[in-house]
C-alpha cells in the first residue's frame, strides 16, 4: 500500500513545470517537493509554506526590581498567518489565475485543502499577489496570507460526548465528497475535452443510470419519487462542452454522480413523522415509508456494482486511468452518502451494530483498493487527499460504533415452552412476579418476566401454576395468542 501511495501526490504538475522555459526554480529536484493543494475550489501546486504558532505571553518587568522577580501573564494560544507561494501551472494557468483572483475577491470563510496541514478553514487576511513571468511560461506564480478560521468552538455536557463521534463521522463524510470533486475537476480540466474522455463519461453516466433503475425498481414509493428527480438528471447524461474554460462541466458529471445518492439517503423517513401523506403512497390506512436499512442495502449494492462498471469501462477506452479515477470518484460519493445514512439506522443488541459495521467496513476497504488500483494505473491526478479522507471515515466510523456498542444491551435468547403475543401482555407481566386469572382462579407465576427487554417485537414468558384447574391446564399446551386463553386475560396481582 505504501508503495503505492507514494505515487499518489506527484502529478501532472510536476510535468508541466518541468516543461517551463527559464523555470529553473521549479524544475528538477525541486519539483519533486510540490504538493498539491486547493483554495475556495482552484487547485494549485504549493512550493512553501510558513506559518508560525505559539502562545500570547505578556513579559511583566517592575522598575528598580531585579530580574528575577519578572512575571509572566498568558493569554492562551495564537495562530499567527499562514503565508503560501504557490504555481498554477498548465496549459490553462491563465484560465485558473482568473478563478485564484475571484476566490481572494470572495468575502467569508473558505476551505483550503493543504498538503501538510489538511483540510482547515480560513480567511484570506491581505489581498493575494499573482505574477506572469516571461521566463516562466505555462507558469503563474501567487502569494497569499490566510489566517485559521475553524469558527466558534461548541461546547456541551454529556450529549455533546455522546455525539461528537457521529458529527465526526458526519464531517469526514463530507470530506470525501470535496475530495471527490478536486478529482472531477482534475480529470475533467483540459480546455479541449477529448472525444474518448468524454464518451468515456457519458458511458459511466448511463451505466450507473442503470444501476440505480435496476435497484429501485421494487423500492418503496416514497423512495422512488424521492429520486426520481436526480435519476433524470443522471439518465440524461452530460454533453462536453466546445471550450472547457471553468469547472462548469466537472460540476455538471459531480452533480449527476451525486443526486441518486444523496436523494436516496433523504428519502429516509421516521414512521412517526408519517401523520399525512399524499394519496397514491396510502392504501387503506397504511402509510408507506422507507427506513434506513432498506437505503443501506442499495446504496451497498450500487457501490458494488458502480465499482465493476469502472473496471469494465478501463479495458475498452484509450483513457484507462480516469476511467478508473471517475469510478473511484462515482464510488466516493456513494460511500460518503452511506456513511451519513449510519446515523439513521436502529440496533436492538451490540452484535446487530458490530455485523453492520464489518458491512460499511467492507464496504470502505474496496472503495480504497479501486483508489489504490487507479493510482497504479498513472492517474494524472492527486488522489492522496482522497485516499486520506477515506482512512479518516473508516476510523471514524468505528469509533461511533463503539460507541453505541457500548450503550446497547447484550440479547440472550432463551427457550421456553410456548409464545403470547407481546400486544397485550409485555407491560401487564413485567415486574410482577405473580397474577390471579379472575375466570378460574388460578395463579399464573411469570418467573422471567422481569427480563423482558422493552424493545423486542415479540416476548417470550415461562409459566407455571400453584394448582390445576382442568380447563385451563388442558388447554395450556395450545396457548400462543393472548385471544386463545380459555379465561378471562385481565388478572388480578396478589
Amino acid at each position: 500500500m505504501s508503495g503505492t501511495l507514494s505515487t499518489l501526490g506527484v502529478g501532472s504538475f510536476a510535468d508541466a513545470l518541468s516543461g517551463a522555459a527559464g523555470g529553473n526554480l521549479v524544475t528538477g529536484e525541486l519539483s519533486q517537493l510540490l504538493g498539491t493543494a486547493a483554495l475556495g475550489g482552484v487547485i494549485f501546486d504549493i512550493i512553501d509554506s510558513r506559518e508560525a504558532a505559539g502562545r500570547r505571553v505578556e513579559r511583566i518587568l517592575f522598575p528598580g526590581r531585579p530580574v528575577e522577580e519578572q512575571k509572566f501573564q498568558d493569554f492562551g494560544t495564537i495562530d499567527q498567518p499562514i503565508r503560501i507561494t504557490g504555481y498554477l501551472a498548465g496549459d490553462d494557468y491563465v484560465i485558473r489565475a482568473q478563478r485564484m483572483r475571484k476566490v481572494l475577491l470572495t468575502a467569508g470563510r473558505q476551505t483550503l485543502v493543504h498538503p501538510w496541514w489538511g483540510r482547515l478553514k480560513v480567511r484570506v487576511l491581505e489581498p493575494g499577489e499573482i505574477q506572469f513571468s516571461a521566463t516562466r511560461i505555462r507558469v503563474a506564480q501567487f502569494q497569499v496570507v490566510l489566517v485559521r478560521d475553524p469558527g466558534p468552538v461548541s461546547t456541551g455536557g454529556l450529549l455533546q460526548d455522546i455525539t461528537d463521534t457521529l458529527t465526526n463521522l458526519l464531517e469526514q463524510a463530507d470530506a470525501m465528497v470535496d475530495e471527490a470533486t478536486l478529482a472531477v475537476q482534475a480529470v475533467l480540466s483540459p480546455l479541449a475535452i477529448p472525444l474518448a474522455l468524454s464518451s468515456m463519461t457519458n458511458s459511466l453516466l448511463s451505466q450507473a443510470s442503470g444501476i440505480w433503475d435496476s435497484l429501485t425498481q421494487t423500492a418503496p414509493q416514497p423512495l422512488q419519487t424521492g429520486i426520481a428527480s436526480a435519476q433524470a438528471t443522471l439518465a440524461a447524461g452530460v454533453s462536453a462542452p466546445a471550450s472547457n474554460s471553468d469547472t462548469t462541466y466537472a460540476d455538471a458529471v459531480m452533480t449527476a454522480l451525486a443526486g441518486v445518492p444523496a436523494a436516496a439517503v433523504n428519502a429516509i423517513t421516521d414512521p412517526s413523522d408519517s401523520v399525512v401523506a399524499p394519496a397514491q403512497q396510502v392504501e387503506g390506512s397504511t402509510v408507506e415509508t422507507v427506513d434506513a436499512a432498506t437505503v443501506v442495502e442499495i446504496l451497498l449494492s450500487a457501490a458494488v456494482q458502480t465499482g465493476a462498471v469502472a473496471d469494465s469501462l478501463s479495458d475498452v477506452t484509450t483513457s484507462p486511468a480516469d476511467a478508473l479515477t471517475l469510478g473511484v470518484v462515482a464510488r466516493t460519493l456513494i460511500v460518503s452518502q452511506l456513511l451519513g445514512a449510519w446515523g439513521s439506522l436502529t440496533f436492538v443488541s451490540s452484535a446487530d451494530a458490530v455485523t453492520a459495521r464489518d458491512r460499511f467496513i467492507a464496504a470502505i476497504d474496496a472503495l480504497l483498493t479501486d483508489l489504490e488500483n487507479a493510482a497504479a494505473s498513472g492517474a494524472s491526478v492527486s488522489l492522496s487527499g482522497l485516499w486520506v479522507s477515506i482512512q479518516a471515515a473508516r476510523t471514524a466510523i468505528m469509533a461511533d460504533c463503539s460507541s453505541q456498542v457500548g450503550r446497547l444491551p447484550k440479547v440472550v435468547s432463551i427457550p421456553i415452552r410456548t409464545t403470547i403475543s407481546p400486544g397485550r401482555w409485555p407491560m401487564r407481566w413485567r415486574g410482577m412476579t405473580s397474577r390471579r386469572c379472575r375466570a378460574c382462579s388460578m395463579i399464573w407465576s411469570a418467573g422471567t418476566a422481569s427480563a423482558i427487554p422493552p424493545w423486542s417485537d415479540r416476548v417470550t414468558f415461562r409459566f407455571w401454576s400453584s394448582s390445576h384447574e382442568p380447563d385451563c391446564y388442558r388447554s395450556w399446551p395450545q396457548v400462543d395468542r393472548a385471544d386463545q386463553w380459555p379465561c378471562d386475560p385481565q388478572l388480578d396481582v396478589l
